[in-house]
């Protein structure tokens, strides 16, 4: 399909005019401009792992071409916007440990490529509600088409994928419109962001806002019900896929396939969008990509496990103590019941987080499963590696009741309730992980 600049100008300005609603060939015009970008999308990728590569072998590379449904509503939000000028149809994403890393590879993009327009640096001017990383806008040098490049840390990504989780959660559109779109979430993404020591009026704020929308218990079971089966799905694809197609979903188990080619994979985008355009969909290109890379780079999207869950729980930990010392003993409670959740759920990561591995149930318990045979040598290993990971969370657990028993001493009834409630958190938590034994049983 032949078209001009002119013709993509106004097909956003019909998309305006017509609040977002595209006809069949308008929607065959705009793919056809989206497929536009592949090649020097592609070109820069491969300019971009080998910069990756000289600031860490460790660190993660991403590409996509933007969504149409995400295309489409930024017209919307943006009518003066021409769509023939929109930078980001194409992105690479970037993701390394630390600010220094981020820095070093901004260094080298400037040096290697042809910059357009400034420098967006939100990690020394964080967004409102708390975004931080660098967005810069490169030219390929065959096409001269912009593609933007974002660099992030890990943190500063875990915390951006946990907004868009939200957004598919509670059908809240932070990510898009901002901390204006929901102060009490926006406030809630704000202070998680944070460097700064937190108040007790904003730690309060999290946990509020945690039991307000039970957040941790709709993270942990939307967690759980993914695991294994998205897992599943990765083994399943092709080794020699690079492309992945990723289907997300609050009722369904996320759906992933991989493709060889990257034609095929756009191809089945289309189509899927043409299916659902209201579906959550994302085609990605990862560079030697594992398990563990895709989960990190798409969890709003893979939805099988986020480190907020771990990263919270020193938040939750001070609190419970705070309400201790101002002897506001059922505030400590359902504190404390908080941290059990967490502390179940960080469990249950140690036995789910290897790649090869899921959990299986099997009549009243649950036992580890592995997607092919694995030698008697490599389940030593593994057995080796939950239990340290298990007797680690069990110091950290004897350091925090260390921190309760001073605080509930003497035989006032409010402390005997409290010993009393505590000496069944070993039954609560058990029951939250449900017998979880540490055997294997292979799994086609």
């Amino acid at each position: 399909m032949k078209y001009t600049s002119g013709d993509i100008k106004r097909l956003g300005g019909s998309i305006v005019k017509n609040k977002g609603y595209v006809t069949d060939p308008e929607l065959e015009l705009l793919q056809e401009y989206r497929k536009s970008f592949i090649e020097p999308l592609t070109q820069s990728f491969n300019k971009l792992i080998k910069i990756k590569n000289n600031v860490s072998k460790d660190g993660i590379i991403a590409f996509r071409l933007k969504r149409i449904i995400t295309i489409i509503n930024k017209v919307l939000r943006n009518p003066q916007m021409h769509l023939n000028r929109m930078g980001d149809i194409a992105g690479i994403r970037l993701i390394f440990d630390t600010d220094d890393q981020v820095y070093r590879a901004l260094t080298f993009i400037k040096n290697e490529f042809e910059i357009s327009g400034r420098v967006r640096n939100y990690i020394k001017n964080p967004k409102t509600i708390g975004y931080r990383g660098i967005h810069i806008y490169v030219k390929d040098s065959t096409h001269k088409k912009l593609i933007e490049v974002q660099l992030r840390t890990r943190e500063y990504h875990n915390w951006s994928t946990l907004v868009e989780i939200t957004d598919l959660l509670y059908n809240t559109r932070l990510k898009e419109i901002g901390y204006d779109n929901h102060p009490e979430f926006g406030e809630f993404h704000r202070l998680i962001s944070s460097n700064d020591e937190l108040s007790e009026d904003q730690a309060n704020h999290l946990y509020n806002v945690l039991k307000k929308y039970q957040f941790i218990d709709k993270l942990s079971k939307t967690f759980r019900r993914n695991n294994s089966e998205v897992k599943k799905q990765w083994h399943a694809a092709s080794s020699k896929s690079r492309y992945f197609l990723i289907e997300s979903s609050t009722e369904d188990v996320p759906k992933l396939n991989g493709f060889v080619n990257y034609d095929l994979a756009e191809e089945a985008y289309f189509k899927a969008y043409k299916n659902n355009s209201e579906s959550l969909l994302v085609l990605t290109a990862i560079q030697k990509p594992t398990f563990d890379q895709i989960s990190v780079a798409y969890a709003n999207y893979i939805l099988s496990y986020h480190t907020f869950i771990r990263d919270i729980e020193h938040i939750i930990k001070s609190l419970a103590l705070e309400a201790l010392e101002q002897g506001k003993t059922k505030k400590f409670k359902k504190i404390f019941e908080t941290y059990e959740e967490l502390e179940a759920n960080s469990l249950i990561h140690i036995f789910t987080s290897k790649e090869n591995v899921f959990l299986s149930r099997t009549k009243n318990r649950l036992i580890l499963s592995s997607f092919g045979k694995i030698s008697s040598r490599k389940q030593k290993l593994i057995r080796r590696e939950i239990q340290k990971k298990l007797r680690q969370r069990q110091r950290n657990h004897l350091v925090f009741m260390n921190e309760i028993r001073p605080l509930i001493k003497g035989y006032k009834l409010k402390n005997i309730l409290c010993k009393s409630f505590l000496r069944k958190n070993g039954k609560r938590t058990m029951k939250r992980l449900k017998n979880i034994k540490i055997e294997f049983d292979y799994s086609d």
